[in-house]
C-alpha cells in the first residue's frame, strides 16, 4: 500500500508541493542541509586546533607584510594567490569603517588594516573563512547532481561523501589552499553539469565552467587540471566539423580561465623571475619527494598510495565503509559510461588524466595534494549506490538498503561530532587513561608502556593490567607521538596500517601526517612498526634497556 493511501496528509503536503514550484524547490534543496550544517558546526567547534605548518609563513604573514608594505598585489610564492585574498578578508569590513570615519587618511586606513591582523585571534578569524567557503563544495556536489537529472537522495549521497568525510572536514580547518581548490573544482562541476543539462542552449555554463577552473588554478597549480573536463565538454558537445568551430570555442574556454587565474595571481606577470624561480623550486621538491617521509619509492609506489587512501581512508574513518563508498565509484563510473558516454567521460577524465600524470612525475606523496578530485568521485560514488539499489528486487531490500546507508552516515556524523568537541578538549590525562584501558582490553596481548604514559597513569593512580611488560617481548608500544617520537622529519607516514589505535585531538589523520607538529597525542604500535620508525621505545626493548618505574603520587 502506498504512503499516500495511509497518510492524509502526505497526500495533501505532496499535492501541494507539487502545486507551488517554490515550495517544490524549497524541499529540493532542503536534505543538503543535513551534510551543509553539520560540516560547518563541526568544524567550526574545532577551529581552535593548535599548530599548521604552512599557515603563518605561507598564508598570513606574506598578506600581513604585502599589506603593510602599501601593496595590495600577493608576491609570487609556490601558492597561487586565491587563499592569500580569503586571508585579507577579514580586514575589508574594518578598512571601510576606517574609510567611513571622519578624518582618516589612506594610512590610518593601512595602520588598521595591520593592526587587524596582528591580533592574537587572527588566524583562527581567517580559518573560519576558510571553513565557510569550503563548505560550498558540498551545496555545489548536490546541485550538480540534481542539475544532471538525479534524484534528491542520490544528490544527498553526493553532498554526503563530502560533507561527511573526516578527511575533507579536518583539511577545511587549515589556512590551506587545499579545500579551497575543492571548492572551485566543485563550482566548475556544477557549471558542467548545468551545460549537459541542455546542451542546445548557449555555451554560457562552460564558460561559467572556464571561470571557475581559472579559480581553481588561481587557488592551487595543479588545478589546471580541471580545465581537463572543460576542455572535453566543449569538444564532446560540438560537431567534428568545421574544425575552426571547435578551435574558436576551445580557445575561448581555455583563454577565459588563464585570464581569471592571472586576475587572481598577478605575480606571475608582474614579477615572473620570482615566480617562474618558485614554481621550479616547488616542481623539483615535489619531484624528488618534498620530504623524506612523505616520499614514494617509484611511480607503482605512488599509484598505491593514492589508492589506499582514496579506497581506504577518504570517504570515512573505518575502513570497511569508505571501501563499500569506493567500489560505488567505481559502479558509478560504469554506469556513467553506459548510460551516457559524454558525461562518463567528463567526470572520469579529471580524475584519471590528473593522476596518470601526477603519479608518473612525482614521487612527493601529500594526501591533500588529490583532495580537488573528490567532487568528481562524490557524483560517481552516489551513482554507483543509487544503480545498486535500483537492482534490488524487493521493496524490503531497497528499504534496508536505505537504512544501511543511512546508518553508515550516521556513524560519520558522529564521528565528526566527536572530532570536533575532542579539539575542544584537549586532556593528555584522559588520553592516557583510554590508552591503559585499551591495554587492558587486549589482555592476550603484550605491551611496553613509555615513561610519560606511565607517569601520568601514575598520576592517576592506574593500575597497571598485567600484561604491561617491561622487557623485548612485547608485541606492542604505547607512547606520545611527539614528545617520546622521532623529531617531525623523520616521522614514518604515508602508511594507513602505521599504528593500532590513536588517542587524543581527532584534528588530522596522523597516518597521513605522522609528523604532525600540533597538540600531541598517545599512539599505539606494533612493535614491527616501531622499530621500522626508529621509535626509541622500541628501539630501548631491543636493547633491554628498562626504564625506571615512576612511583604513584
Amino acid at each position: 500500500m502506498e504512503p499516500a493511501s495511509q497518510f492524509p496528509f502526505y497526500t495533501r503536503l505532496r499535492d501541494d508541493i507539487r502545486a507551488r514550484p517554490r515550495m517544490r524547490s524549497l524541499f529540493l534543496v532542503a536534505p543538503v542541509l543535513i551534510p551543509l550544517v553539520l560540516f560547518t558546526v563541526t568544524d567550526l567547534r574545532g577551529v581552535d586546533f593548535g599548530l599548521h605548518w604552512d599557515e603563518v609563513g605561507w598564508q598570513v604573514r606574506p598578506v600581513r607584510d604585502m599589506v603593510a608594505s602599501g601593496s595590495l598585489m600577493p608576491p609570487a610564492a609556490i601558492y597561487p594567490a586565491v587563499a592569500k585574498w580569503l586571508v585579507l578578508l577579514p580586514t575589508v569590513p574594518i578598512a571601510i569603517r576606517a574609510i567611513a570615519a571622519a578624518g582618516r587618511t589612506p594610512r590610518t586606513v593601512q595602520t588598521a588594516m595591520v593592526a587587524a591582523m596582528d591580533a592574537p585571534d587572527y588566524l583562527l578569524t581567517v580559518r573560519r573563512v576558510f571553513i565557510v567557503v569550503s563548505a560550498l563544495a558540498i551545496l555545489w556536489v548536490y546541485l550538480a547532481a540534481l542539475a544532471l537529472r538525479r534524484s534528491w537522495w542520490e544528490a544527498f549521497v553526493a553532498s554526503a561523501c563530502l560533507g561527511f568525510s573526516w578527511e575533507y572536514a579536518y583539511h577545511a580547518r587549515w589556512v590551506a589552499t587545499d579545500c579551497i581548490a575543492v571548492q572551485f573544482s566543485a563550482l566548475a562541476l556544477l557549471m558542467l553539469a548545468l551545460f549537459h543539462r541542455d546542451r542546445a542552449a548557449k555555451p554560457r555554463w562552460l564558460y561559467a565552467a572556464a571561470v571557475a577552473a581559472g579559480l581553481a588554478t588561481g587557488s592551487k597549480y595543479p588545478c589546471i587540471f580541471v580545465l581537463v573536463p572543460v576542455m572535453l565538454s566543449s569538444v564532446l558537445t560540438l560537431p567534428w566539423r568545421p574544425v575552426r568551430a571547435q578551435l574558436i570555442r576551445l580557445g575561448a574556454v581555455v583563454g577565459i580561465a588563464v585570464v581569471v587565474y592571472l586576475v587572481t595571481t598577478p605575480a606571475t606577470l608582474f614579477d615572473p623571475f620570482n615566480f617562474i624561480e618558485k614554481s621550479q623550486w616547488i616542481s623539483a621538491a615535489y619531484k624528488k619527494g618534498h620530504v623524506a617521509t612523505h616520499a614514494a619509492r617509484s611511480a607503482w609506489h605512488h599509484w598505491e598510495l593514492v589508492l589506499i587512501y582514496l579506497a581506504l581512508a577518504y570517504f570515512s574513518p573505518y575502513a570497511g565503509l569508505s571501501l563499500a563508498l569506493f567500489a560505488g565509484v567505481v559502479g558509478g563510473a560504469i554506469v556513467w559510461l553506459r548510460d551516457d558516454r559524454r558525461v562518463g567521460a567528463v567526470l572520469l577524465s579529471l580524475p584519471v588524466v590528473f593522476l596518470l600524470i601526477f603519479c608518473f612525475r612525482i614521487l612527493g606523496v601529500v594526501v591533500r595534494n588529490y583532495l580537488f578530485l573528490v567532487p568528481f568521485l562524490s557524483l560517481l560514488a552516489a551513482r554507483g549506490i543509487a544503480e545498486a539499489a535500483g537492482r534490488l528486487p524487493f521493496r524490503w531490500a531497497r528499504w534496508s538498503f536505505a537504512a544501511a546507508l543511512a546508518f553508515a552516515f550516521l556513524l560519520e556524523a558522529v564521528w565528526l561530532v566527536r572530532a570536533g568537541e575532542s579539539i575542544r578538549h584537549f586532556d593528555p590525562l584522559s588520553q592516557v587513561r583510554s590508552a591503559v584501558a585499551y591495554v587492558g582490553d587486549h589482555g592476550k596481548t603484550q605491551f611496553r608502556l613509555s615513561h610519560q604514559v606511565r607517569e601520568l597513569a601514575a598520576q592517576q593512580h592506574l593500575k597497571l593490567p598485567p600484561n604491561v611488560t617491561e622487557g623485548p617481548d612485547a608485541a606492542m608500544v604505547v607512547f606520545f607521538a611527539r614528545a617520546e617520537g622521532p623529531s617531525q622529519y623523520d616521522w614514518k607516514t604515508n602508511d594507513f596500517w602505521l599504528t593500532k589505535a590513536v588517542f587524543g585531538t581527532r584534528e588530522v589523520n596522523i597516518s597521513w601526517y605522522g609528523g604532525w607538529i600540533g597538540r600531541d597525542r598517545v599512539v599505539v604500535m606494533t612493535m614491527e612498526k616501531a622499530k621500522e620508525a626508529k621509535i626509541e621505545l622500541a628501539q630501548s626493548a631491543v636493547s633491554g634497556h628498562r626504564p625506571p618505574l615512576p612511583k604513584a603520587r
